[in-house]
């Protein structure tokens, strides 16, 4: 992905909300998100709907997505 500068401030949403829009901004599928984190494409979806997933899963997704644990962008 090109780094064109951009700031995005996600205020009101849930964590499961800011990781879907985190990945549609980035154009990329949630079978995509899980190839490359190496988990299931259940467990991405279970992620954006705020249900649990194992933690070492979830920081593969977020760090995938470039977000920390508590969904802020790590630039």
């Amino acid at each position: 992905m090109e780094n064109r500068g951009e700031v995005v401030i996600f205020t009101g949403l849930t964590f499961g909300e800011r990781v879907r829009l985190t990945r549609l901004r980035l154009n990329l599928r949630q079978l995509d998100v899980a190839s490359q984190a190496g988990v299931t494409t259940q467990e991405v979806i279970r992620l954006e709907k705020g249900g649990f997933v194992l933690p070492t899963h979830s920081k593969r997704i977020l760090t995938v997505l470039g977000l920390e644990e508590d969904g802020q962008d790590e630039n």
